[in-house]
């Protein structure tokens, strides 16, 4: 009797951390889930946010770069705020921004990210100044789009370009090049 009251206690408490452990998964999950649910359109906003910002700073010339964080010493900073999965800086001697995505595997994804990017920065665009297409690829470059302000000639460039790694993988690089007008008109 008292073999079996010790086997079903231990099968007790075992189902009951079988159990916890199960539902603290699915807690896991369905907290990731959210996550995701809610990340895309957050990072979306940021997006298109970090685009607005930089196309009226190019408009304006660089004079509004947000600088207040570098040192005398740096003449490139952080693009602030940050355009999502993009690493910017921005070169305030030489008034540019360069922004280089993280490697993407497949060329559909990097072609929908381009595209993304496209309609995002289309859509912070004002229209009556700003115009823009996809051009010939640019050396090095599978896919280019450039947008010019046409009272500044400020000027966006977004690319494609294969990166190949030494094991022969190819994998795909975004970039976004921004230049300042020449002579900005406010």
């Amino acid at each position: 009797m008292y073999r079996a009251t010790v086997i079903f206690t231990a099968s007790f408490i075992l189902s009951g951390f079988i159990v916890g452990k199960a539902s603290f998964a699915s807690e896991v999950n369905s907290s990731t889930d959210r996550k995701t649910t809610v990340s895309p359109s957050g990072e979306r906003k940021q997006e298109r946010r970090a685009l607005q910002q930089l196309v009226l700073t190019l408009a304006a010339g660089g004079a509004t770069w947000d600088s207040s964080k570098i040192d005398a010493q740096e003449t490139k900073h952080p693009l602030n705020p940050t355009i999502p999965e993009m690493d910017c800086s921005v070169d305030e001697i030489a008034d540019y921004v360069s922004c280089y995505g993280s490697p993407i595997a497949s060329k559909k994804e990097a072609e929908d990210r381009f595209t993304g990017l496209i309609d995002e920065l289309q859509a912070v665009l004002p229209s009556e100044r700003w115009q823009g297409a996809e051009t010939e690829p640019r050396i090095g470059s599978i896919r280019s789009y450039t947008c010019q302000d046409q009272d500044s000639d400020a000027q966006i460039d977004i690319d494609i370009a294969p990166r190949w790694s030494p094991d022969e993988e190819i994998s795909y690089l975004l970039t976004i090049f921004g230049w300042t007008a020449i002579a900005p008109r406010l």
